[in-house]
């Protein structure tokens, strides 16, 4: 299947090419699988400082943290969940929160 992959800008030289993507990927790959393929491939950008995180949104709807700082996202949704089950068309949207203590974001994304 096709997964549209896209992530919001770093700064303002960052914008100088669009980050939206398209990456096959099989319906059995796992949430938790497409986020360590897309950190493999460097589609995040490193932000100086090791300091950076991410929201991810999953068809619109908030799904994990990515930080830069983490081995590791941590799901607010179950990370097993198989692609094909987001529906035919699957968006995977990362939003950059600067260096706000990811911690913190994740306990609101999980309602702690």
């Amino acid at each position: 299947m096709i997964v549209n992959v896209d992530r919001s800008s770093v700064a303002m030289g960052d914008d100088t090419y669009p980050h939206a993507q398209q990456v096959e990927m099989s319906e059995g790959s796992t949430i938790a699988e497409a986020v360590a393929y897309l950190r493999i491939h460097k589609f995040l950008a490193y932000i100086a400082g090791g300091r950076a995180t991410w929201l991810l949104e999953v068809n619109g709807r908030p799904a994990a943290v990515v930080a830069q700082q983490w081995a590791e996202p941590k799901f607010a949704i179950d990370p097993s969940t198989e692609l094909g089950s987001f529906g035919p068309e699957v968006s995977l949207m990362f939003r950059y929160r600067a260096q706000i203590d990811p911690d913190d974001l994740y306990d609101t994304l999980a309602g702690d």
